[in-house]
């Protein structure tokens, strides 16, 4: 697996990314969907509606609508 810095540059490249949220916190995926808003490429994010609310919320504004949750 690529860590976040990687995935970040892949991002910022222009390539959606489908991320595993296993052993990854909401805090490890903000900048990500961050990135993806920039870039306007698709951030899916597989496993995470476990985390709070909150972080889910946080990270979904950060992605201005390019984040999908599954």
């Amino acid at each position: 697996m690529k860590n976040i810095s990687e995935l970040l540059n892949i991002v910022r490249a222009g390539a959606g990314v489908v991320l595993e949220a296993e052993g990854l916190t909401a805090d490890d995926v903000l900048p990500l969907a961050r990135a993806a808003s920039e870039a306007k490429v698709t951030l899916t994010v597989r496993g995470a509606l476990h985390w709070r609310t909150h972080d889910l919320v946080t990270i979904a504004k950060a992605g201005g609508g390019q984040v999908v949750y599954e």
